[in-house]
């Protein structure tokens, strides 16, 4: 399923702005839904770090896991200035398989998604786990929706049979995203002006991947046990977040 282009602000918070937004959202909001989530990243076989931080997130492949079920979502999340879009099929978790051999099952719905993996020379990356709150409504122009998203870990996917040798890296920060189809709502208008909130281009494999415990690991021919460090880089202080507020 391919999913029409949406606008996105994003939001970095502290755990006392997140809370404090979750409780202003609560009173304009249904009540919210919670979920964990579970999403395994692929990346080229030899990984090297982006000169442009902000071209690590443009184009991303996952496989997705919500609340442990034994379905899983093959994504393709592609990104822009202003919008994101999403192609997402459905597959069991016994069809994952499929995904470490180059030969592609044509009569599969997931075929779109290994295709690009065997074609791209893509390896399973990185692992990113987090707990997920979303508040949902409905406007004239079309659904809205506002994601929180708080302990966020990440882990290589190296050695996930043996967590000791890769122990998760928690990344201090709660991700929020206000998506919508056309201009922004008010209802978001009046939260991102009650708290001023200030757009923040970032994601949580942005993050990861240029924390350096992760890093370190997170590609497939990079070993865990080579003691040289990567070093690390900061957000490009040219890249601009736009975020609707007319």
């Amino acid at each position: 399923m391919k999913f029409p282009p949406r606008y996105e602000c994003t939001f970095v918070l502290n755990q006392a702005a997140a809370s404090a937004l979750i409780e202003s959202a609560a009173s304009r909001f249904d009540a919210p839904t919670t979920s964990d989530v579970c999403d395994l990243y692929y990346d080229v076989q030899q990984w090297q770090r982006p000169t442009k931080p902000k071209s690590i997130d443009k184009e991303i492949r996952r496989v997705r896991r919500i609340d442990h079920a034994w379905d899983v979502f093959l994504e393709q999340q592609r990104r822009d200035k202003q919008t994101t879009k999403l192609r997402r099929t459905v597959a069991a978790s016994s069809e994952l398989k499929r995904l470490e051999f180059d030969e592609i099952d044509s009569s599969w719905e997931g075929k779109w998604f290994h295709k690009n993996i065997v074609k791209q020379g893509l390896q399973r990356s990185l692992q990113i786990q987090f707990d997920r709150l979303a508040f949902e409504a409905d406007s004239i122009e079309g659904s809205l929706r506002m994601t929180i998203d708080r302990n966020i870990h990440c882990r290589a996917f190296s050695d996930l049979a043996n967590p000791t040798q890769t122990p998760s890296t928690p990344l201090p920060m709660h991700l929020v995203r206000m998506k919508y189809f056309v201009s922004l709502p008010a209802i978001f208008k009046s939260l991102i002006y009650e708290f001023a909130l200030l757009p923040h281009p970032t994601s949580m494999y942005r993050e990861c991947v240029l924390r350096r415990p992760v890093d370190q690991c997170a590609a497939m021919h990079h070993s865990l046990s080579n003691p040289e460090p990567i070093a690390t880089e900061s957000a490009a202080e040219n890249e601009v977040a736009t975020c609707q507020f007319g």
